[in-house]
């Protein structure tokens, strides 16, 4: 007699969630559940403005807290060539600024310290002379003459990009345009019975997770860089790393523990090349 064995995993099948008991009993391993030996701890100085240049920067009052190991700036990183790094799209954007800042809660400067709450403490105490300028809060308004200029002020700029198609012209601040045609489109609109035209935009969208960004960094011996991050997307994310730093990606390591929620939002990199530069600097793990 044949017996049919139904099968499991189809649609429409309730599947038992084996991770459920491990975070119900508090028993996941997230990023900040990780401690290294000599681990340091960063806390970031951020801009309250949206566009503005930065005069100068006071780090006497951080660098003199117990506790601080270093005070760092754009300027620092710069004089290494780490100030910039690439993004997914090709462009590049400041790990900590050097010029002026691009958006309201940009990375300024950062402080590494013996505990998190110094490192916080110190960083509210990183004094910056800015020189506010004029913003725009919509991609219409970015695109129209005489609107600021974000990238493109001169065409040295040193963020300029020279990949693909992909580059901020002079005084504009328009990335690239992308044109795509399939089939006669000018004899499709003329045989039209009607053609309406229409501006649509969407609502705002916050990746709102639990955990925030975070990323711990630490170099072995042999110029390996390890680093655990609650990414989604740890591929490109060890591309990009090998790419600022000169390194082989067999020379880098990344390593992803339970991400307390990302949504698209854990995609891009954020703290990584900082918080690798931070550790090189140290001899530590930050």
């Amino acid at each position: 007699m044949a017996v049919e064995t139904p099968l499991k995993g189809n649609i429409g099948d309730s599947i038992r969630r084996k991770e459920d008991d491990r975070f119900i009993r508090g028993r996941g391993n997230y990023l900040d559940d990780i401690m290294l030996p000599g681990m340091l701890h960063m806390a970031i100085h951020r801009s309250p403005f949206a566009h503005a240049r930065i005069k100068s920067i006071n780090t006497e009052a951080a660098s003199a807290v117990p506790g601080v190991i270093a005070v760092v700036t754009g300027a620092l990183l710069a004089q290494h060539k780490l100030a910039w790094m690439p993004t997914l799209s090709g462009d590049t954007q400041a790990v900590l600024v050097t010029d002026k800042v691009r958006f309201q809660g940009q990375e300024v400067a950062c402080v590494i310290a013996t505990d998190p709450y110094v490192a916080r403490d110190a960083a509210a105490l990183i004094e910056v002379d800015y020189e506010p300028l004029p913003a725009v809060f919509n991609p219409v308004e970015a695109m129209k003459p005489g609107a600021p200029i974000l990238h493109g002020e001169s065409a040295k700029s040193e963020n300029r990009l020279d990949r693909d198609n992909f580059r901020y012209e002079k005084g504009s601040n328009v990335l690239t345009i992308y044109h795509a045609e399939q089939g006669d489109v000018a004899a499709g609109f003329k045989e039209a019975d009607e053609i309406f035209e229409d501006v649509y935009s969407s609502q705002k969208i916050q990746h709102a997770h639990i955990e925030p960004h975070a990323a711990l960094a630490s170099w072995e011996p042999s110029g390996k860089l390890i680093i655990y991050t609650s990414t989604q997307n740890p591929s490109s994310i060890r591309a990009q790393l090998a790419e600022l730093f000169n390194l082989a990606q067999s020379k880098v390591r990344v390593i992803v523990p339970y991400v307390g929620g990302g949504y698209g939002g854990k995609v891009h990199p954020r703290l990584e090349p900082l918080t690798a530069t931070l550790a090189r600097k140290a001899h530590r793990p930050v």
